[in-house]
């Protein structure tokens, strides 16, 4: 439910997780100057649906390769967050794959090492060291994905329709 996810204290506890290693940056910090005001407005706009998401900022980066980055505003990357740690993560979190290391608590870098190094000795000792790997970098993945099919899988999960009309934003 939107109410429950996107109370003032849980927005506040999303901003906190926002500025770990940010709050130098000009927008954290606006955003903290009227911080109470700001929560308040996007608590209330997300209740009455009047939510709409900021323009991405666009910019390059060239490490490790040259590549183009979309940010969101501070202001919606907190909710994104408020989201994410309400929503998502407690009603998809069970329907992922073990292996799924993507911005999941208790897995990250290290345990996708270790499951690979696990993968890669199961793999010696049944077929010995004759074998390939492929590793890859799909361009522009993220902006391939469908986002009709995408949808339709998700209303067949256990999120609600609240749930739906905001990714759907």
């Amino acid at each position: 439910m939107l109410e429950e996810a996107f109370t003032f204290e849980k927005l506040f506890d999303a901003h906190k997780k926002c500025r770990v290693s940010k709050q130098h940056r000009k927008d954290t910090i606006s955003f903290e100057i009227n911080i109470s005001q700001n929560l308040t407005i996007l608590s209330k706009d997300i209740f009455n649906k009047k939510y709409k998401p900021g323009k991405y900022k666009m910019f390059k980066i060239f490490e490790p390769k040259e590549r183009i980055i979309e940010a969101l505003p501070y202001k919606d990357r907190v909710v994104l967050m408020a989201f994410c740690s309400n929503i998502i993560e407690k009603k998809l979190e069970k329907s992922l794959i073990y292996d799924n290391v993507a911005c999941r608590k208790g897995k990250g870098t290290f345990f996708g090492i270790q499951r690979l190094h696990k993968f890669l000795k199961d793999y010696y000792h049944k077929f010995g060291e004759s074998g390939y790997f492929l590793k890859c970098d799909i361009k522009k993945y993220f902006q391939s994905i469908n986002h009709e099919i995408l949808l339709k899988n998700l209303a067949k999960t256990s999120l609600d329709e609240e749930d739906l009309w905001f990714i759907n934003i």
